[in-house]
C-alpha cells in the first residue's frame, strides 16, 4: 500500500489504495493509545510503589501512647517503629517527655496494627535531636532496616504515622536536602506531616528508614531527624532500663555538651556587627541566627525607634513547660527632635525600668532570677547594665540569662539592647555577656 503525491498540479496525495487515509488515521490512533498506556502505566507504578511499601512495612509502624495513671486515658499520642529484633522502638523525645518530667503521673504503651497494647520501658533519649528509645517486654521479631547513606536530592520518600489518631497513614513526599541555616541537622521533607505522626519513620523505596518525623512548618514543609542520629543512639542503649535520676543526668550531660559546642562556635570568631545610627552592634552572629529590623516613628509620644531583633532558629524541647537552647537579642535606638532632654530621659527611665524577661517558665523548673546592675564603660561607650541569672532545678549546671544595657551618649538619642540565653553554663553566660557588651561601639 503506497501514497503518491500528484506533482503536476501539487494536489494532495492520491492513494493507490482507497484505504490509505484510513490506515494513517489508524496509525495515529494506535500511537496516541500507546502514549496513553505509558502514562497510565507510569501513574500505576507510582501508586503501586506506595501500596507495596505500605503492605510490606505497616506492621513495624506503631502508635505510641502516653497514658495518664489517674484516669487511665491517653494523654497524648505519637508514632514509633521497630528498630531491632530484640524489641527496641524509636520515637521522638517530645512524644514521651512527660515520662521524664512527671513519671509518677504517666506511663507509655504501644498500640499495634491489630489494636492490641503492650507496655513500653524507656531506655535512652537524645534530647538535643529529639529522639527516644523504648523497649517492648516481648519483642515483635520483625523490624525496619536503617539506611546507611543519604537520599538523592529530589528522591521520593514515604512517611508513616498516626495523624490526629485517625489510623496509620502513608504520605508520599520529596527529599530536599538538609535544612540550611539551622543549628541542628534536619531533613527538609516536602510533604504534610501532621500531629500524631511525630516519631514515625520516613522510608525510601527500599523500605529503609532515612529519617524520623519531627515537625512541620505547614504548607507541605516538614522536617525529619536524619537516621544517623538514630544509629548513634542505638549504639549507646544500656542493657537495663536506667532509673529516672540516671535519665535526667544523661540529659543534663547532653545539654551541657551541646551548649558548650554552639557557644564556642559563637565566640571563636569576632562578632559580626550591624550599624544602627552611630553605633556598631552585634548582628547575625552565626548562620543559625536570623535577624529582622524596622523603623517605627511614633508621633503620639514624639520619638522614633529603629530596631533589630535576632534569634536562633532552633530550640530544644524539654517539656510542655520548658524549652531551652535559645539565643536571642534585640537593639532599640530611640531618638527625638521634639522632646527636651528631661522629658526624653523620663521616657527612657520608664522604658528601661520595666524590662521584659522574655524567657518564660514555671517556678517548679527554675530558681528565681538573681540580678545585679552596674555602670559600665567600654571605649567611648558608657552604659547601665543589668545582668540576671536563674538556675535549672532539674538540670544542675544550666542557667538562663537576661541582660539589658542602656547608653545615653546624646541628649536626644539612646540605645537600649537586651540579650537572652536559655540553657547555658554559668561560665559561658558570663563570658558571652562580656563579649556582647564589648561588641557595642559608638562611632559618630
Amino acid at each position: 500500500m503506497t501514497c503518491i503525491k500528484n506533482k503536476a498540479n501539487n494536489q494532495p496525495p492520491i492513494s493507490t489504495n482507497s484505504g490509505c487515509d484510513g490506515f494513517l488515521l489508524s496509525v495515529r490512533i494506535i500511537m496516541l493509545f500507546g502514549c496513553l498506556l505509558l502514562l497510565l502505566a507510569s501513574a500505576s507504578m507510582a501508586d503501586d510503589t506506595a501500596e507495596k511499601i505500605y503492605a510490606s512495612y505497616q506492621d513495624n509502624i506503631l502508635q505510641v501512647r502516653i497514658v495518664d495513671r489517674g484516669s487511665g486515658s491517653k494523654s497524648s499520642i505519637g508514632s514509633g517503629f521497630s528498630a531491632s529484633d530484640n524489641g527496641l522502638i524509636i520515637t521522638n523525645y517530645h512524644v514521651i517527655a512527660e515520662l521524664i518530667s512527671r513519671p509518677e503521673n504517666y506511663y507509655a504503651e504501644l498500640v499495634g496494627s491489630n489494636g492490641e497494647t503492650d507496655g513500653l520501658t524507656l531506655l535512652a533519649v537524645d534530647v538535643v535531636h529529639d529522639l527516644a528509645v523504648l523497649k517492648l517486654a516481648a519483642p515483635r521479631g520483625t523490624y525496619l532496616n536503617l539506611a546507611k547513606g543519604k537520599p538523592a536530592m529530589g528522591e521520593e520518600l514515604f512517611s508513616f504515622g498516626n495523624p490526629h489518631d485517625l489510623g496509620l497513614t502513608i504520605v508520599q513526599g520529596t527529599y530536599n536536602g538538609l535544612l540550611e541555616k539551622s543549628l541542628y541537622e534536619k531533613i527538609h521533607f516536602t510533604a504534610s506531616i501532621n500531629p500524631g505522626m511525630s516519631g514515625g519513620p520516613t522510608l525510601n523505596r527500599n523500605g529503609e528508614v532515612v529519617g524520623v518525623n519531627v515537625s512541620t512548618a505547614g504548607n507541605q514543609i516538614s522536617f525529619l531527624v536524619p537516621v544517623s542520629y538514630v544509629i548513634n543512639l542505638l549504639n549507646n542503649v544500656p542493657n537495663d532500663p536506667p532509673g529516672a535520676e540516671a535519665l535526667v543526668a544523661s540529659m543534663r550531660d547532653q545539654l551541657l555538651a551541646n551548649q558548650a559546642s554552639y557557644m564556642t562556635t559563637l565566640q571563636e570568631a569576632p562578632f559580626a556587627s550591624v550599624p544602627i545610627g552611630d553605633y556598631q552592634l552585634p548582628g547575625a552572629l552565626a548562620p543559625f541566627i536570623k535577624c529582622w529590623g524596622d523603623t517605627k516613628p511614633n508621633q503620639d509620644v514624639l520619638y522614633e525607634k529603629v530596631y533589630q531583633s535576632c534569634a536562633s532558629s532552633d530550640d530544644i524541647y524539654l517539656s510542655s513547660r520548658q524549652v531551652t537552647g535559645i539565643v536571642s537579642f534585640k537593639h532599640e535606638l530611640f531618638s527625638t527632635e521634639d522632646l527636651d532632654p528631661i522629658r526624653f530621659y523620663t521616657f527612657l527611665e520608664q522604658h528601661i525600668n520595666n524590662p521584659h524577661l522574655t524567657l518564660n517558665g514555671k517556678e517548679e523548673n527554675f530558681t528565681n532570677y538573681e540580678c545585679r546592675s552596674d555602670f559600665v564603660t567600654h571605649g567611648d561607650v558608657d552604659g547601665k547594665v543589668v545582668f540576671c541569672l536563674r538556675g535549672y532545678k532539674k538540670y544542675e549546671g544550666l542557667y538562663d540569662v537576661f541582660l539589658t544595657a542602656t547608653t545615653l551618649l546624646k541628649n536626644d538619642e539612646a540605645l537600649h539592647t537586651t540579650l537572652s540565653l536559655a540553657g547555658v553554663s554559668k561560665e559561658n553566660s558570663q563570658r558571652f555577656a562580656q563579649t556582647y557588651l564589648e561588641a557595642i561601639q559608638w562611632k559618630p
